[in-house]
């Protein structure tokens, strides 16, 4: 973000949810905000990663349910 030779500027991030905005202040001295500027992409974004766990803990409960179903087969053989 600190890598550009203008005085002035804004970078987003996120899909326009973030911001980093650099500002001279006086001769020699920089300063810097950030924040959130669109929440709509970071709900996105939290959506989708929810999405992808849930999905995730669900296969992992029905191959753990398949696991001892085998085995339970295999006892009673």
């Amino acid at each position: 973000m600190f890598s550009t030779a203008e005085d002035n500027v804004r970078k987003e991030g996120l899909f326009g949810s973030v911001f980093f905005e650099t500002r001279e202040v006086r001769e020699g001295v920089i300063g810097s905000s950030m924040g959130v500027d669109n929440p709509l992409g970071l709900v996105v974004i939290f959506l989708v990663l929810f999405g992808l766990v849930s999905m995730a803990q669900l296969a992992y409960h029905a191959l753990k349910a398949y696991r001892a179903d085998l085995i339970r087969e295999r006892s009673h053989s």
